[in-house]
Protein backbone atom coordinates (compact mmCIF):
# COMPACT_ATOMS: atom_id res chain seq x y z
CA UNK A 1 0.00 0.00 0.00
CA UNK A 2 0.97 3.23 -1.04
CA UNK A 3 2.06 5.68 1.97
CA UNK A 4 0.37 9.00 2.41
CA UNK A 5 3.29 11.69 1.95
CA UNK A 6 2.10 15.28 3.86
CA UNK A 7 3.33 17.89 1.38
CA UNK A 8 4.36 21.30 3.12
CA UNK A 9 2.83 23.79 0.35
CA UNK A 10 4.88 26.62 2.17
CA UNK A 11 7.80 25.15 1.17
CA UNK A 12 9.34 24.40 -2.49
CA UNK A 13 11.36 21.39 -3.69
CA UNK A 14 14.82 21.29 -5.59
CA UNK A 15 13.78 19.43 -9.16
CA UNK A 16 16.06 16.64 -7.67
CA UNK A 17 13.76 16.32 -4.71
CA UNK A 18 10.65 16.63 -6.43
CA UNK A 19 11.73 14.04 -9.11
CA UNK A 20 11.90 11.07 -5.99
CA UNK A 21 8.76 12.48 -4.12
CA UNK A 22 6.51 12.36 -7.35
CA UNK A 23 5.63 8.45 -7.73
CA UNK A 24 4.99 8.56 -3.60
CA UNK A 25 2.53 11.40 -4.27
CA UNK A 26 0.81 9.91 -7.13
CA UNK A 27 -2.97 8.55 -6.01
CA UNK A 28 -3.83 7.04 -9.00
CA UNK A 29 -3.39 3.29 -9.48
CA UNK A 30 -1.76 3.44 -12.95
CA UNK A 31 1.47 5.14 -13.71
CA UNK A 32 0.43 8.37 -14.48
CA UNK A 33 2.84 10.99 -16.44
CA UNK A 34 3.95 13.54 -14.71
CA UNK A 35 2.45 17.43 -15.89
CA UNK A 36 4.99 20.64 -15.21
CA UNK A 37 2.95 23.72 -15.24
CA UNK A 38 5.79 26.77 -15.97
CA UNK A 39 4.64 30.25 -14.94
CA UNK A 40 6.80 33.00 -17.31
CA UNK A 41 7.97 35.26 -15.32
CA UNK A 42 6.70 38.35 -18.13
CA UNK A 43 4.67 41.60 -17.93
CA UNK A 44 1.34 41.98 -19.49
CA UNK A 45 1.75 43.52 -22.92
CA UNK A 46 4.55 40.45 -23.00
CA UNK A 47 2.31 37.84 -22.35
CA UNK A 48 1.14 38.65 -25.84
CA UNK A 49 4.00 37.20 -27.37
CA UNK A 50 4.28 33.49 -27.89
CA UNK A 51 7.45 31.53 -26.15
CA UNK A 52 7.58 28.49 -27.92
CA UNK A 53 10.17 25.70 -28.93
CA UNK A 54 11.65 22.22 -29.11
CA UNK A 55 13.70 19.96 -27.01
CA UNK A 56 14.71 16.13 -27.38
CA UNK A 57 13.74 14.67 -23.99
CA UNK A 58 17.12 12.38 -22.81
CA UNK A 59 14.10 9.79 -22.10
CA UNK A 60 11.22 8.81 -23.94
CA UNK A 61 7.98 8.66 -22.21
CA UNK A 62 7.48 5.45 -23.84
CA UNK A 63 4.17 6.88 -26.26
CA UNK A 64 4.95 6.99 -29.81
CA UNK A 65 3.64 10.02 -31.63
CA UNK A 66 1.55 9.96 -34.69
CA UNK A 67 3.56 12.11 -36.87
CA UNK A 68 1.61 13.67 -40.64
CA UNK A 69 4.24 15.38 -43.60
CA UNK A 70 2.40 17.76 -45.93
CA UNK A 71 4.70 17.77 -48.80
CA UNK A 72 4.65 17.10 -52.38
CA UNK A 73 4.22 13.62 -54.08
CA UNK A 74 7.96 13.11 -55.05
CA UNK A 75 8.85 13.76 -50.84
CA UNK A 76 6.33 11.32 -49.58
CA UNK A 77 8.00 8.17 -49.83
CA UNK A 78 11.31 9.62 -47.52
CA UNK A 79 8.53 11.03 -45.54
CA UNK A 80 7.07 7.57 -44.78
CA UNK A 81 10.18 5.73 -45.28
CA UNK A 82 11.40 7.81 -42.07
CA UNK A 83 8.30 6.78 -39.92
CA UNK A 84 5.17 9.27 -40.82
CA UNK A 85 1.99 7.71 -39.99
CA UNK A 86 0.95 9.55 -43.25
CA UNK A 87 2.42 11.95 -46.09
CA UNK A 88 1.61 14.01 -48.62
CA UNK A 89 -1.18 16.91 -49.92
CA UNK A 90 -4.10 14.76 -48.64
CA UNK A 91 -2.66 15.21 -45.06
CA UNK A 92 -4.74 18.67 -45.06
CA UNK A 93 -7.90 17.14 -46.12
CA UNK A 94 -7.62 14.13 -43.56
CA UNK A 95 -7.29 17.14 -40.98
CA UNK A 96 -10.13 19.43 -42.53
CA UNK A 97 -12.30 16.34 -42.16
CA UNK A 98 -11.45 14.93 -39.00
CA UNK A 99 -10.82 11.52 -40.68
CA UNK A 100 -7.77 11.49 -38.75
CA UNK A 101 -5.49 13.42 -35.73
CA UNK A 102 -1.87 13.91 -35.40
CA UNK A 103 0.05 14.63 -32.72
CA UNK A 104 2.58 16.37 -35.33
CA UNK A 105 2.41 18.36 -38.46
CA UNK A 106 5.79 18.74 -40.31
CA UNK A 107 5.22 20.55 -43.71
CA UNK A 108 7.57 21.73 -46.23
CA UNK A 109 8.16 25.75 -46.77
CA UNK A 110 6.51 25.12 -50.05
CA UNK A 111 3.61 23.42 -48.32
CA UNK A 112 2.18 26.55 -46.23
CA UNK A 113 -0.43 27.39 -48.62
CA UNK A 114 -1.64 24.19 -48.36
CA UNK A 115 -1.64 23.94 -44.19
CA UNK A 116 -3.41 27.55 -44.13
CA UNK A 117 -6.84 25.92 -45.33
CA UNK A 118 -7.08 24.04 -41.87
CA UNK A 119 -5.48 26.56 -39.68
CA UNK A 120 -8.77 26.96 -38.11
CA UNK A 121 -8.62 23.19 -36.78
CA UNK A 122 -4.79 23.33 -36.37
CA UNK A 123 -4.43 26.75 -34.50
CA UNK A 124 -6.45 25.99 -31.21
CA UNK A 125 -4.60 22.94 -30.74
CA UNK A 126 -1.46 24.62 -31.17
CA UNK A 127 -0.32 22.18 -33.79
CA UNK A 128 0.65 24.89 -36.93
CA UNK A 129 3.88 24.12 -38.09
CA UNK A 130 6.82 26.83 -37.31
CA UNK A 131 10.40 26.69 -38.23
CA UNK A 132 11.08 27.97 -34.80
CA UNK A 133 9.98 24.28 -33.57
CA UNK A 134 11.52 22.01 -36.02
CA UNK A 135 7.85 21.97 -38.29
CA UNK A 136 8.95 23.54 -41.27
CA UNK A 137 11.98 21.94 -43.08
CA UNK A 138 13.05 20.59 -46.32
CA UNK A 139 14.84 17.75 -44.34
CA UNK A 140 11.56 15.47 -43.63
CA UNK A 141 13.56 12.74 -42.67
CA UNK A 142 15.21 13.82 -40.08
CA UNK A 143 12.33 16.15 -38.65
CA UNK A 144 10.36 12.40 -38.62
CA UNK A 145 12.88 10.80 -36.78
CA UNK A 146 13.51 13.54 -34.19
CA UNK A 147 9.55 13.61 -33.41
CA UNK A 148 9.33 9.84 -33.23
CA UNK A 149 12.22 9.75 -30.78
CA UNK A 150 10.89 11.70 -28.35
CA UNK A 151 11.26 15.76 -29.19
CA UNK A 152 8.82 17.88 -27.81
CA UNK A 153 7.20 20.93 -28.51
CA UNK A 154 6.39 23.58 -26.13
CA UNK A 155 4.41 27.07 -26.64
CA UNK A 156 3.07 29.42 -24.35
CA UNK A 157 -0.85 29.85 -24.01
CA UNK A 158 -1.53 33.75 -24.63
CA UNK A 159 -2.49 36.00 -22.43
CA UNK A 160 -1.55 33.73 -19.69
CA UNK A 161 2.11 33.32 -20.17
CA UNK A 162 2.23 29.62 -19.14
CA UNK A 163 3.71 26.64 -20.55
CA UNK A 164 1.28 23.20 -19.44
CA UNK A 165 3.35 20.07 -20.37
CA UNK A 166 3.98 16.13 -19.39
CA UNK A 167 7.04 15.81 -19.21
CA UNK A 168 7.93 12.45 -18.23
CA UNK A 169 5.92 9.37 -16.34
CA UNK A 170 5.91 8.85 -12.05
CA UNK A 171 7.08 4.63 -12.81
CA UNK A 172 10.78 5.98 -14.54
CA UNK A 173 13.97 5.83 -12.29
CA UNK A 174 14.19 9.75 -10.05
CA UNK A 175 17.43 10.33 -12.17
CA UNK A 176 15.47 9.99 -15.74
CA UNK A 177 12.48 12.18 -14.00
CA UNK A 178 14.84 14.85 -12.83
CA UNK A 179 17.16 15.18 -16.60
CA UNK A 180 13.43 15.15 -18.46
CA UNK A 181 12.30 18.33 -16.32
CA UNK A 182 15.78 19.93 -16.66
CA UNK A 183 16.07 19.16 -20.12
CA UNK A 184 12.35 21.29 -20.94
CA UNK A 185 13.01 23.99 -18.60
CA UNK A 186 16.59 24.57 -20.16
CA UNK A 187 14.77 25.39 -23.45
CA UNK A 188 12.15 26.73 -21.92
CA UNK A 189 14.80 29.41 -20.55
CA UNK A 190 16.74 29.75 -23.32
CA UNK A 191 13.59 30.95 -25.78
CA UNK A 192 11.97 33.64 -22.54
CA UNK A 193 14.76 35.12 -21.39
CA UNK A 194 15.40 37.28 -24.35
CA UNK A 195 11.69 38.98 -22.86
CA UNK A 196 12.93 38.54 -19.35
CA UNK A 197 15.81 38.08 -17.38
CA UNK A 198 14.88 35.80 -14.26
CA UNK A 199 12.36 34.42 -16.62
CA UNK A 200 10.63 32.04 -14.67
CA UNK A 201 7.61 33.07 -12.17
CA UNK A 202 6.62 29.76 -10.77
CA UNK A 203 7.16 26.35 -11.77
CA UNK A 204 5.13 23.22 -10.60
CA UNK A 205 5.11 19.79 -11.15
CA UNK A 206 2.56 16.68 -10.18
CA UNK A 207 1.40 13.28 -10.87
CA UNK A 208 -1.67 13.04 -13.62
CA UNK A 209 -3.89 12.55 -10.03
CA UNK A 210 -1.80 13.84 -6.79
CA UNK A 211 -0.35 16.81 -4.93
CA UNK A 212 1.50 18.90 -6.99
CA UNK A 213 5.07 20.27 -5.89
CA UNK A 214 5.97 23.88 -6.27
CA UNK A 215 9.97 24.14 -7.73
CA UNK A 216 12.64 26.62 -6.11
CA UNK A 217 12.95 28.75 -9.10
CA UNK A 218 16.65 29.90 -7.72
CA UNK A 219 18.02 26.00 -8.02
CA UNK A 220 16.41 25.78 -11.55
CA UNK A 221 18.60 28.56 -12.80
CA UNK A 222 21.43 27.67 -10.74
CA UNK A 223 21.43 24.18 -12.23
CA UNK A 224 21.19 25.99 -16.00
Amino acid sequence: MKKNIEINTNRTYTVEEAAKLLPEVSTSKFAGSVDIDIVLNLKEKQKKEIVRGSVTLPHSMGDTKKVAVVCDEKSEKAALDAGADMAGVKVVDAIISGEATFDVIIATPAMMGQIAKAAKVLGPKGLMPNPKNGTVTMDIAKAVQSFKAGRLNFKSIPEQGAIRLKVAKVDMPADSINENIMALLKAVHSEAKKLSSNPFKRVTVSPTMGAGLKLDVNDIINNI
